[in-house]
């Protein structure tokens, strides 16, 4: 802004000095009163300062064109290493490999060819891991059946098949199961299930599993079960449903 304001009042003061020199110049040559030492004077520096002027502006309008000193200055190129440190910052960050842990690696065979056998499950903790509802004709559902675990929806109590016995959380065993049959912890045989005939142990013939229900065999009660059932998931259901803790 200060370089502006000094070119005007540079080529304001030429074109005073070029004005006042010349007129006075010319008056008195007009008069007849000879050459006007003063202002011929001011003409040549007024002339002078006119001429800058024009050359000042003309080497602007070159530099400009060229972007050199007298234009806008050009950006300074940035250095490799600092264009390479904000590329790297740019690009978003990669997340580290999952590696499994150490504990998560499988163990190497043994050199000798045998292999170590995984502990055995009981069959009656086999089954589907997915939940499997057992819901009553007519009422909804009674039980859910998800592994080893049975909770029963009337109640909100869970039970868990451990090995062969049925275990109610917080209380502890309320049914054994042994081979195909079931019987109250500290009770005699309820229920013993051969094919998908259920019968009582004394009593005989009770309900059947046809297809994905299970009814009595007087048709007095009928539940529908949206899973497939292992041997002792199917004794814990009986159990629970038509036995007494």
């Amino acid at each position: 802004m200060r370089r502006q304001r000094f070119v005007w009042a540079f080529l304001a003061l030429a074109i005073v000095l070029t004005v006042y020199g010349s007129f006075s110049f010319i008056q008195n040559l007009s008069q007849g009163k000879g050459v006007f030492v003063p202002g011929l004077t001011l003409l040549i520096i007024g002339g002078v300062m006119l001429l800058l002027c024009l050359v000042f502006y003309l080497l602007s309008r070159r530099e400009k064109t060229k972007g050199g000193a007298f234009g806008p200055k050009p950006e300074k190129e940035e250095k490799p290493a600092v264009r390479e440190e904000m590329k790297k910052e740019s690009e978003p960050k990669k997340r580290p490999s999952e590696t499994p842990c150490p504990a998560e690696k499988m163990a190497p065979a043994p050199s000798d060819g045998s292999y170590i056998r995984k502990p055995s499950i009981s069959r009656y903790d086999r089954g589907d891991s997915e939940s499997a509802y057992v819901k009553k004709i007519g009422y909804g559902p009674v039980l859910r059946v998800t592994g080893s675990e049975i909770l029963d929806m009337r109640t909100n109590v869970y039970y868990r098949i451990e090995g062969n016995v049925v275990n109610q959380n917080g209380y502890g065993p309320v049914f054994e199961i042994s081979g195909n049959r079931i019987r109250a912890a500290f009770g005699g045989y309820l229920f013993e299930i051969s094919g998908d005939n259920v019968s009582k142990t004394f009593g005989g013939y009770f309900a059947t599993f046809n297809g994905g229900f299970l009814q009595t065999n007087d048709l007095s009660e009928r539940f529908e079960i949206s899973g497939p059932l292992s041997l002792g998931q199917r004794l814990a259901v009986v159990a629970l449903l038509f036995g007494a803790p």
